[in-house]
């Protein structure tokens, strides 16, 4: 039993009225202080984590296309997959193109979308835009960040997609990678037949007569330094780069010479080549000096016989 004496501490005690204590002005600003440092430290290391990531699938998707294609050399006589099938010289709705893109879906090699989402042969940072093809120096900055859907007429004034059921091709590609070909449109133009990984099979007659036909993988002499596909919907003409900047080669997505272009070889890995070492063809602003020292040699090439091509 408490006494009177303790019930009156008791009572003084549980009678007080209760503070709240407040945070100061300088407290709260502490606090956004540190919660801005925060951020400022974390948002960059996520930022890369994430660039990080898309670029391993970026890369697990350009080998994902090079295992498709080299799964349909093996079901077409060692062809190395073409560009395009056309006919003549020139694009329109009586000559359409397919696209390595819908042959590869169609063959059931590896399975495409007509979306970016999930789709095997769109870059994870494609951007939502239709880009526009052939128009070498000149193209738009932004233009490699898009995308293409093949089937498609493709000519000097402009392209446009359709699907072929006829031919086997019943729905539209999503397609933001760039294939290393040989592709002439518009007028007759002079070729040197597998000279590159691949070219537009059926174009011709050039200046010689000829017509473009298949090339074959046992014809390539450096399957593992052949770059077969590159990160970017429009690689450009192989020969041209943004006038006055011999490092910025058009078409794939990371132009700066710091930054590096996700690529897939012709032997069937997949892996990066920085910005101011992926090798150019001669023509336009590159000379034949410069375009030999970038693809002889140990490093990546656009030649499937780069000896051949610059000794002829």
């Amino acid at each position: 039993m408490l006494t009177d004496d303790a019930l009156q501490t008791w009572g003084h005690r549980n009678c007080q009225p209760k503070v709240n204590r407040a945070f100061s002005l300088v407290e709260l600003l502490v606090v956004v202080s540190i919660i801005a440092l925060l951020i400022a430290v974390l948002v960059p290391g996520l930022r890369s984590a994430r660039g990080n990531a898309q670029s391993v699938v970026c890369r697990a998707n350009l080998k994902n296309l090079m295992t498709g294609t080299l799964a349909y050399a093996g079901f077409n006589q060692d062809f190395v997959i073409p560009s395009y099938n056309m006919r003549g010289v020139t694009g329109s709705t009586a000559n359409p193109f397919d696209g390595w893109g819908p042959i590869l879906d169609s063959g059931g090699f590896v399975k495409g979308s007509d979306e970016l989402k999930s789709n095997p042969f769109a870059c994870p940072k494609t951007l939502d835009r239709a880009a526009t093809p052939f128009l070498g120096s000149s193209t738009p900055n932004d233009n490699a960040q898009g995308y293409m859907d093949w089937p498609a007429v493709v000519t000097i004034s402009g392209s446009f997609a359709l699907t072929l059921p006829k031919r086997g091709f019943g729905k539209l590609t999503r397609v933001s990678y760039w294939i290393n070909g040989d592709n002439p449109t518009g007028l007759p133009q002079s070729f040197e037949p597998g000279a590159y990984f691949t070219g537009s099979v059926g174009y011709g007659p050039n200046l010689s007569g000829h017509v473009m036909t298949h090339n074959r993988f046992s014809r390539i002499k450096r399957t593992g330094q052949l770059i077969a596909f590159a990160d970017g919907f429009y690689a450009g003409k192989q020969e041209a780069t943004r006038p006055d900047d011999k490092n910025t080669r058009i078409g794939y997505r990371h132009r700066s010479p710091k930054e590096t272009a996700n690529v897939a070889f012709a032997d069937g890995h997949a892996g990066s080549i920085r910005g101011d070492q992926f090798p150019r063809k001669p023509g336009d602003n590159v000379t034949a000096e410069d375009a030999q020292r970038e693809n002889t040699g140990s490093g990546p090439t656009l030649f499937s016989d780069p000896e051949h091509f610059f000794d002829r």
